[in-house]
């Protein structure tokens, strides 16, 4: 590929992927520490979806490559793929500070970014609580919220997010009264360090909770935001056996970093999320990853072929986004128009929005009640597996483009 150094929109697009890169690197030192060095509960979540992804996180010095050399070298693929990654990343950084402010403009009570060191069985854990809002008085109330930034807002929050926020809870009301609590300014400077979490509160907001947890209505929700929706999942509650899970989790991905650092034990001997997971495109670990062993073929042809046909399936995903979007627009103003059952004419189109009945859908769990309630269970069984039927196979193109990476290294 020839170099785009004579292109000054290249060299813009460059230039602000460096930059994202450094504040990206900048802002997760301020806030979060060294991640080495620690367990947090978004390593947790990861390890519940793909344990050798979050143990990569810890021993795998991979490092991104420099936008600059990119652009002297003319590829501009590779800085479109780290604008992409870096623009995901960081949009829920810049929801944080939007949510923030409009938490506070209603006058909400609140503390972003509380850590909880909640370390134990030579596990060194930490949770960082994105926000915490709070009510004293007669009925304290403490709501821990977890931010999501989402491309498009989900039926059902994904698992790893649900135990994210059940550690959140867990650790909270586990450790309330013991020292192990911190906050540190928008600088990372630790402005409070070792309080327990009524102290933190009270030397913050001026507010007095309970010493005893017990006495406090503790919820935690998660917050998925996207460009242009939002919804809350929740009210989650300490759960005991949720919280187990976390430890258990944060022991296996430590211990195994552990023994993958120590050379005992091969990064690519971690289990891996089994089939395909919507986040395996994202993963910078999945270059090397055992899932994607495979022949290497050296056809530029075929590379070209893939490339145009991912290229039409991405304009096509646009494409159906865009369609979807004026198809509502158009919907929402004949529902305005009052006109609900006739057409409405322009110089060239006529357009009706009807309502159509749902289709008619047998329901399994149902229908097995309304039968089990004449038939005995092995009739039941012999009468639904006689009225099933299995669709013929068929096959399903998966394309995925290989992100290069430099080489990873294991610290000594």
């Amino acid at each position: 590929m020839q170099p785009a150094q004579g292109d000054p929109s290249h060299a813009l697009l460059a230039q602000l992927a460096r930059g994202l890169v450094r504040c990206g690197r900048s802002r997760t030192e301020r806030t979060l520490g060294d991640r080495s060095t620690y367990v947090g509960l978004s390593d947790v979540g990861q390890g519940i979806d793909c344990l050798r992804a979050a143990v990569a996180r810890k021993v795998a010095d991979r490092p991104l490559a420099d936008p600059a050399s990119l652009y002297r070298e003319g590829r501009m693929d590779l800085i479109d793929a780290l604008l992409r990654r870096e623009l995901t990343l960081q949009r829920g950084h810049w929801f944080e500070d939007g949510i923030e402010a409009a938490l506070c403009a209603n006058g909400t009570p609140l503390l972003p970014q509380v850590e909880i060191d909640a370390s134990s069985d030579g596990v060194p854990l930490k949770a960082h609580l994105d926000f915490v809002l709070l009510r004293g008085g007669s009925r304290p109330a403490v709501r821990v919220l977890e931010l999501k930034s989402l491309k498009r807002i989900p039926a059902a929050l994904y698992p790893s997010y649900e135990a994210q926020v059940y550690g959140q809870i867990g650790l909270l009301a586990e450790a309330w009264s013991r020292p192990v609590f911190s906050l540190r300014d928008r600088g990372g400077v630790p402005q409070f360090a070792n309080l327990s979490f009524p102290d933190l509160v009270r030397r913050c907001l001026g507010l007095d909770l309970p010493e005893t947890m017990t006495l406090v209505d503790l919820q935690g929700w998660v917050l998925a935001v996207s460009m242009t929706e939002a919804d809350a999942f929740g009210p989650y509650h300490p759960d005991p056996t949720m919280l187990s899970l976390c430890r258990k989790t944060a022991k296996t991905i430590w211990e195994t970093a552990r023994a993958v650092r120590s050379g005992t034990m091969s990064l690519d001997a971690v289990a891996i999320c089994p089939g395909f997971h919507i986040l395996c495109d994202t993963c910078p670990f999945a270059l090397d990853c055992p899932k994607f062993y495979g022949p290497m073929l050296a056809d530029p042809a075929l590379d070209r072929d893939l490339a145009e046909l991912s290229g039409l399936k991405n304009k096509g995903q646009v494409l159906a986004s865009e369609i979807a979007e004026r198809e509502e627009r158009i919907r929402q103003f004949c529902r305005l128009s009052g006109n609900r059952a006739t057409w409405l004419k322009t110089g060239l189109y006529r357009v009706r929005n009807a309502r159509i009945p749902g289709r008619r859908i047998l329901d399994p769990v149902r229908l097995r009640s309304s039968l089990s309630t004449h038939l005995d269970p092995a009739t039941v069984d012999a009468v639904i597996a006689a009225a099933t039927t299995t669709g013929a196979d068929y096959e399903r193109l998966s394309i995925s483009p290989i992100k290069p990476a430099e080489p990873r290294t294991l610290p000594a």
